[in-house]
């Protein structure tokens, strides 16, 4: 993957659209690390993401994202970040699955599966109001 050269160009002008002047990493680190956390607690419940848990999470994600990025939490925000998530999943799966191979662990369930949930849930969140 790393030496594959359009793969590369592709995550460089897709993280221009994210890591600017606008961005903050830390904040972004932080809500995101509150999120899975969340995320992991839902999954291990058996909660389901189209839960209202599954919405609240969705919601909060959305704001925290939106801030950190300087962003409106609104419906093109929305469009832009499941659009990314869609764009990139299986490749950055695929990629933690491998750093954790090369690191000598085992995880203990599929890598990427906190972002597929929370994912699911914020779909939802596209429907018009009263759909």
């Amino acid at each position: 993957m790393i030496t594959d050269e359009s793969f590369l160009a592709e995550m460089q002008a897709d993280t221009a659209t994210m890591w600017n002047d606008e961005f903050d990493p830390k904040a972004y680190a932080e809500a995101a690390n509150s999120i899975l956390a969340s995320v992991r607690a839902a999954i291990e419940e058996g909660k389901d993401p189209l839960s209202p848990t599954g919405t609240a999470i969705a919601h909060e994600w959305l704001e925290k994202s939106a801030k950190a990025m300087q962003r409106e939490p609104d419906r093109a925000f929305l469009d832009w970040h499941l659009g990314q998530y869609r764009k990139h999943h299986a490749r950055s799966a695929r990629y933690q699955e491998l750093l954790a191979i090369l690191r000598g662990e085992e995880p203990d369930r599929k890598p990427g599966n906190e972002w597929q949930w929370i994912n699911r849930a914020m779909t939802p969140l596209l429907s018009p109001p009263g759909h």
